[in-house]
């Protein structure tokens, strides 16, 4: 290993060999590794990440090299993700304007009882 490149909290960071001792987290991007001249890509999901002078660990709930994606099942699972995510918004400004209109209308019954 060469380079260590890591998407983080702060932005992207690089791990050289040798880099003083660390933990931290990770955000999804791309981790990318430099060896031999040649980097390889991998997207990466959240996690954390442990160096040492001579190691870097990742942990992460994905983590699979580019060459290795199957473009048509990341598009599908990409549409899937993308109608869940409309679905979970719609039911969240439901529940955010049913939030608000209880406020309101509990608002209006203070300033009722303070005009009585």
């Amino acid at each position: 290993m060469e380079i260590v490149t890591l998407p983080g909290v702060a932005g992207e960071m690089g791990i050289l060999p040798q880099h003083v001792r660390r933990i931290s987290q990770m955000v999804p991007g791309t981790m990318i590794v430099g060896k031999d001249g040649r980097d390889l890509f991998v997207p990466t999901g959240e996690g954390l990440n442990e160096v040492t002078a001579n190691r870097v660990a990742i942990l992460t709930d994905l983590a699979v090299p580019a060459d290795r994606i199957d473009e048509t099942k990341s598009e599908e699972a990409r549409r899937r993700a993308e109608a869940r995510l409309h679905e979970k918004l719609s039911a969240e400004e439901v529940a955010a304007v049913n939030a608000s209109l209880t406020r309101s209308l509990a608002q209006l019954r203070v300033k009722r009882r303070r005009r009585v």
